[in-house]
Formats: structure tokens, C-alpha cells, sequence
């Protein structure tokens, strides 16, 4: 725990832990979650655990990748007025802190609420609790799957939720920008400085949820601009999102996928991203194999970037807000003309916890 709090920036996090404890006319809450991961890499130089924040493993054990700390405040203005402010520390990025979360959010009636600043922008099933350890059985959701390098969004969204019989109903409808400068997964990957913006984006999430069963469709197009050591290579290209997530609770067992594809037709690129994942309740115990993959169809630049990921672990409930994983996954990399970083294998210990 030292050396996951030595380095990071106390004063902004405090920040917030102070307007808990100042008085305020208005209700507040605050809670938050961290990771303490350790893990390396081998049968291969380096291992691309995570691509949002570009964490990277080499042959030395390592803390800094995976490891992060997080803190939510959530404070009642008014009776249907409310302000999300989440502040997130991460290794990989130094544990600079920066805000995952800022917006208001007013509720229109008991169904329909909108909400205005910034989020995360919810492209995949894990996209709200990406940072959240605790929240899935894995040391990290499965990076082949989840490897875009835009995490958040600028905008504003209007959200129904409602039932029926048994069923809880999600319609998330969003639109929104992101400005990403020197792009942390993007400027990795070219060795160089890479600044990106997902412009006009406009964005529908559909989601069904009850006791044995979760269905989740999304669905999102926009535009990109993107320059490499200030030298404009994109500007106003359309991009299209689409994906769906089905899971299943049965007895002891859980189930879980998701299958999204990207579209880019000015440069011909089309990419397809999966994984599959199987658990099984022992008690407190929850061991667990998975399976993900990157594909990503030769195209006009020559690009066939396509990698597969296959994992074992197990998690250890300690207690109703801890929990203890280990995990060993293996990489096979089969691009030829846009290879990442290549075959590896993977060792993690972690603990995550909620507060």
C-alpha cells in the first residue's frame, strides 16, 4: 500500500475527502475503490496488459501498471439536481490524477434523467467500471477486447430507466466530444506524439438486465482528427461503433461475452474484438478462464493487427469489500505487418477493494 499511495498527487485526492468532512447544506456522498496489482512479463520482452492507459509489464515484477485508487463524491443539490465528480489515480500514468468523472445530472421525472460534463464514454459492458477491480472476477478485463484509446467523452446524455415485469430497462442516449493530447495507447503503439479528437460523436445504449440474465447493445458513430508530431494524417473521418454483451447467471456458474466491431470506410479498416468468460461460484472462491481477441482485416494501409489473449485465475472474496486474484494469461500476437508487442505470458497478484 506504500508504494501505491507514495507517488500519488495526495492534494488533489484529499481535495475531495475534504468536502465530505467541510459542511455543506446539501447531502453528500463519498466513496471509492483501489488496486494493488503486481505482475511481470515472460517468454516475451514486454506484455500490453492494459490499452486505454498504455500499462505496460517487462521481466521485473512491477506495481505501477495495474495498480490505481479512485474516489467518487456524489452531492444532492436540490431535490432532482445532483453533481458526479470521480477523481482516478493510475500507475501506468505516472498516478497523475485526472478526472474520469465531472457532470450534473437532473431527474425530469421518475424515468428520464439528463446529465451534462464529463464521462466515461460507454462503448463496451465494463466501460462505467473500467478502473474498478472489484467489480469483476479478472485482474483486469480482457485488453484485447477493450483497446480503444478514447475512455471518456464531453457532452451530455439523456437516460431512461425503467421495468418491466422482472426486467430492468437502460436507454442511454449520448452525444459529446474528446480532445487527447499526445494520446497515451496511440503514441506507444507509433513511437511518437499523437494527438486525437473523437468529434460529433452521437451514441445509443440499450440494456436489459434481470435475475439470471444481462443483454447489452451499443451503438456509436462520430468523427476523428488526428495529428502525429503535429502533422494532420486525419481529419473529419467517420467512425462507426457497434457491440453487444450478452451474460448469464445459472446456479453457480456465470457467463459472460462481448463482441463489438470498429468501422472506418475512408481507410477501409474493419476490427473485430471478443471475449468469452466462465466462472464458477465456489463459496468465496470464484475461479475463471477466458478467452479474447483483436482482428483486425488486411485493408488499403496493410493493417492486420490481430492478436488473442487466454487466461486462468481465481478470485478470493476476504471479505464483503475485498478481494484477492491471482491470474496467468498468455498472449499469442499474429500480425505480420502491424505487430504490438509481440508473444508473451503473464503472472498477476492483486487485492482489490471498495470503500
Amino acid at each position: 500500500m506504500v508504494l501505491l499511495f507514495r507517488r500519488v498527487n495526495l492534494a488533489a485526492l484529499c481535495g475531495l475527502l475534504l468536502l465530505q468532512t467541510t459542511p455543506l447544506y446539501a447531502d453528500s456522498v463519498l466513496s471509492g475503490y483501489a488496486s494493488v496489482v503486481a505482475g511481470r512479463a515472460s517468454n516475451g520482452d514486454e506484455y500490453l496488459a492494459d490499452y486505454p492507459k498504455a500499462a505496460v509489464y517487462d521481466e521485473d515484477w512491477s506495481f505501477s501498471p495495474d495498480s490505481s485508487v479512485g474516489v467518487q463524491l456524489k452531492t444532492d443539490l436540490d431535490n432532482d439536481l445532483m453533481f458526479v465528480i470521480q477523481a482516478v489515480s493510475n500507475g501506468a500514468s505516472d498516478y497523475d490524477v485526472e478526472l474520469d468523472w465531472a457532470y450534473l445530472s437532473y431527474q425530469l421525472n421518475a424515468e428520464f434523467s439528463i446529465q451534462a460534463g464529463r464521462k466515461r464514454l460507454p462503448l463496451y459492458y465494463y466501460s462505467d467500471f473500467f478502473d474498478v477491480g472489484y467489480a469483476y472476477h479478472w485482474i483486469r478485463v480482457p485488453a484485447d477486447n477493450y483497446t480503444w484509446q478514447i475512455s471518456n467523452y464531453n457532452g451530455v446524455n439523456l437516460q431512461y430507466q425503467s421495468y418491466l415485469n422482472e426486467w430492468d430497462i437502460l436507454v442511454n442516449l449520448y452525444a459529446g466530444r474528446e480532445d487527447s493530447r499526445n494520446n497515451d495507447l496511440l503514441s506507444l503503439l507509433s513511437d511518437a506524439t499523437v494527438d486525437e479528437t473523437w468529434k460529433n460523436m452521437v451514441g445509443l445504449v440499450v440494456e436489459f438486465s434481470g435475475n439470471w440474465m444481462d443483454f447489452r447493445t451499443t451503438y456509436m458513430q462520430g468523427q476523428i482528427d488526428r495529428s502525429v508530431d503535429g502533422v494532420v494524417i486525419a481529419e473529419d473521418v467517420k467512425q462507426v461503433f457497434s457491440g453487444v454483451s450478452i451474460n448469464f447467471n445459472l446456479n453457480r456458474f456465470v457467463f459472460l461475452s462481448e463482441f463489438n466491431r470498429y468501422e472506418r470506410d475512408a481507410s477501409d479498416i474493419v476490427i473485430d474484438t471478443s471475449m468469452v468468460s466462465l466462472g464458477y461460484y465456489w463459496g468465496r472462491f470464484t475461479p475463471h478462464i477466458s478467452h479474447s481477441l483483436l482482428k483486425q482485416k488486411h485493408n488499403a494501409a496493410g493493417g492486420d493487427e490481430y492478436h488473442t489473449t487466454d487466461s486462468v485465475g481465481v478470485r478470493w472474496d476476504y471479505n464483503d469489500s475485498t478481494a484477492f486474484k491471482i491470474q496467468y494469461d498468455r498472449t499469442e500476437d499474429r500480425g505480420i505487418t502491424v505487430p504490438v508487442l509481440g508473444d508473451a505470458e503473464m503472472l498477476s497478484l492483486g487485492v482489490d477493494f471498495v470503500f
